[in-house]
């Protein structure tokens, strides 16, 4: 009994050392069963930045863990817009998130900046009166959609971040990126 006291206590204080951090933390990566065939992201989870279409887990307040993924950047011509771009061209990303810990979690398209290769931030933009993501309220949940954002026509080299706000509204930095 007393051989397993130290081992767990280490444990323990290694496994506390990291609450409350904003970190990804790496996930175990689930068995291929022909993901890319389907068209579905990869379910392995890592740091950052990271491919499009991986998996990215941040920690959040209060020990919410969210797994989030982001798709590769994509022209878009909406069916149902109520708006024409001003800038110049729509592109859109398809993104998920999964609370993976906590109790309740929200997140939401106006997290997500898309950069170009020149710098340029741009923030998302309606199209329609679909928002991107809501409220997580059980682990397991799962939440996707469509994020869209109103770029030059000849933007490239995209890159997008993911910077939630805390309770307060404000900023907890950017948690993840995917290029």
């Amino acid at each position: 009994m007393n051989r397993l006291i130290a081992p767990l206590a280490a444990a323990l204080l290694i496994g506390l050392a990291g609450c409350g951090a904003a970190v990804p933390i790496e996930m175990p990566t689930k068995p291929d069963s022909g993901s890319s065939e389907t068209g579905q992201a990869s379910e392995e989870t890592t740091s950052g930045p990271v491919a499009f279409g991986e998996f990215a887990e941040v920690e959040k307040e209060m020990g919410a863990r969210l797994k989030v993924s982001v798709a590769a950047p994509a022209d878009y011509t909406p069916a149902d817009s109520l708006f024409q771009p001003e800038v110049g061209k729509y592109v859109a990303v398809d993104a998920q998130a999964e609370l993976v810990a906590g109790a309740v979690e929200n997140i939401s398209e106006d997290e997500f900046t898309l950069i170009d290769a020149q710098g340029n931030r741009y923030q998302p933009t309606t199209v329609s009166l679909d928002n991107m993501f809501l409220h997580l309220l059980s682990r397991g949940q799962q939440v996707s959609g469509k994020i869209v954002y109103d770029v030059p026509a000849d933007a490239t080299g995209f890159t997008v971040e993911y910077e939630p706000t805390d309770v307060n509204d404000k900023s907890m930095g950017v948690l993840a990126s995917w290029k």
